[in-house]
């Protein structure tokens, strides 16, 4: 196969993708995909599509003699589209679900077990997935910069700055645990007082 009718054969995909759910494009999809795929978790329909049709116009515009990038970027198309229609194929078939459902997706963070340890303990925990999240970014920034090809100097980037949110949230975390420990231990000393 030629690398136009594999670009082309690609095109109709995505069109038919685009057909068959631009009616659902408001949905959210309660489904969480592997981080190469799509920047993001829990999004609508539409989000995810413009998504793969970003990843059309970057594998389009790869020029025809780096065949290992375009079929790199081919199959990360591929594998967004296999994602989407998986996780949409899924919603379809589950059945509908009391409204008590939802509230425990909401909330499961709260059943991870870190949250459920003593306040100390869990800074700790922090402190140790703050350390794991900086190497990840900078890992992730350093293979941007080592990357050979756009593609996968784009890819790096994204990861980069997912580890870079997370790392932030994490941070939000530690200060805001940190401050409800220091409020605890003023209402401490001033009872003892």
């Amino acid at each position: 196969m030629s690398i136009q009718s594999l670009l082309n054969t690609l095109e109709q995909k995505v069109q038919q993708l685009t057909q068959v759910y631009q009616a659902d494009s408001d949905k959210k999809i309660n489904a969480k995909f592997n981080r190469t795929l799509f920047t993001e978790d829990f999004e609508t329909v539409g989000f995810y599509l413009k998504e793969i049709q970003q990843s059309l116009t970057k594998l389009c515009k790869i020029p025809h003699q780096n065949e290992e990038q375009i079929v790199f970027m081919a199959e990360h198309l591929l594998g967004q589209c296999t994602a989407l229609t998986e996780a949409m194929n899924l919603k379809h078939k589950k059945p509908i679900q009391p409204k008590i459902a939802e509230p425990q997706l909401a909330s499961s963070k709260s059943l991870h077990s870190i949250h459920r340890l003593p306040p100390r303990e869990r800074l700790e925990k922090y402190y140790k997935a703050l350390q794991q999240l900086t190497e990840k970014y900078e890992g992730a920034k350093a293979q941007a910069n080592t990357a050979q090809t756009d593609i996968q100097q784009d890819m790096h980037k994204q990861t980069a700055a997912i580890y870079l949110t997370r790392r932030q949230k994490c941070l939000e975390a530690i200060e805001t645990l940190e401050e409800y420990l220091a409020f605890k231990e003023l209402q401490e000393s001033a009872v003892k007082k």
